[in-house]
């Protein structure tokens, strides 16, 4: 059966945007997250850590208020923006609604 990643080029594919706060406290529980979710998602959906330090031109353009923050993009639209904490349960079910279920299959499988 083809999945429907395989049917994506990497342009195409969904981006999730990270952007981790600047404390190691902090950052060590998003980092934690992200790993969880690029389990579920990998392939399907390309995940990129976004810190302030090192793309500060970035982070200023999403005029965040707070971090951690988190940015779905698909072909440089924005489907999904969250900002502040949010558990791994919670995360997939918001980036589910925006993708569809036919990516999250395997989460009920």
């Amino acid at each position: 059966m083809i999945s429907p990643s395989s049917l994506l080029t990497p342009v195409q594919l969904p981006v999730l945007l990270v952007f981790t706060p600047a404390t190691l406290t902090q950052r060590a529980e998003v980092d934690q997250l992200v790993e969880k979710t690029r389990s579920v998602l990998n392939p399907a959906v390309r995940i990129m850590r976004i810190t302030e330090t090192t793309h500060p031109e970035v982070v200023s353009s999403f005029e965040f208020t707070a971090q951690p923050s988190f940015v779905l993009l698909q072909r440089g639209l924005e489907l999904w923006r969250h900002t502040g904490s949010i558990d791994g349960p919670e995360l997939l079910q918001q980036l589910s609604a925006r993708l569809g279920q036919s990516i999250f299959r395997n989460l009920t499988d």
